[in-house]
């Protein structure tokens, strides 16, 4: 094995690596923002739909859920995504050390 052209492979390989984590986590985002979008949606229109029906304290009632729900998807998305993002960052440093230390133990066996 020509251990010559091994780092250079490896740093492309850690940057693709980094690069196509980081598009999957965007869209992960993004796709999250647009499920969110849909729920608000359903759930806007059920509530208008059964409006006339709904007392005022269920009205009201409703209202917070809706508040709180979203809230909660929002943060759990916001969470997820940037826990992803840590975890990409901890393999990619991980994987940096590592193709460091293989350097430095090749270069003083030469």
């Amino acid at each position: 094995m020509n251990t010559e052209k091994f780092a250079p492979a490896a740093e492309q390989w850690i940057h693709r690596f980094d690069a196509g984590a980081q598009r999957v986590i965007h869209a992960w985002r993004a796709g999250g923002e647009q499920l969110g979008g849909l729920a608000r949606e359903r759930w806007d229109s059920a509530f208008e739909a059964s409006r006339p029906r709904l007392s005022e304290e269920t009205r009201r009632n409703a209202a917070r859920a809706r508040t709180a729900f979203a809230g909660c998807y929002a943060k759990g998305l916001q969470r997820s995504a940037s826990g992803a993002e840590t975890a990409v960052d901890a393999l990619l440093d991980s994987a940096r050390t590592a193709l460091a230390r293989a350097e430095a133990w090749r270069a003083a066996r030469a």
